[in-house]
């Protein structure tokens, strides 16, 4: 695993892999966009390309999003974390 691709997340080990996968799928997202727009590939092949990798990236964004609102462990931490910066002044 990448180095920057390690992050600090409570204890939920299953948001942490899923957010890694997400994370992951983006920065192929982004790589294979820069890949594209340099001439190399037939146009079509290299549309299909994209919008696959998009796909999955949209993808592992979802379930990131469904396991953050199902798991009753990230949903407390979550409303800890919102309580917490409703209580903190705003730095003027």
């Amino acid at each position: 695993m990448n180095a920057e691709f390690s992050f600090k997340t409570a204890v939920c080990t299953e948001y942490e892999s899923l957010l890694i996968a997400c994370q992951e799928a983006l920065e192929t997202w982004r790589k294979r966009r820069e890949e594209i727009t340099r001439p190399r590939s037939s146009k079509r092949e290299a549309t299909d390309e994209l919008l696959r990798v998009q796909a999955d990236y949209a993808k592992a964004y979802s379930r990131l999003e469904d396991h953050q609102d199902k798991c009753e462990l990230c949903r407390f931490v979550s409303e800890i974390r919102n309580r917490n910066s409703e209580s903190i002044p705003m730095l003027q």
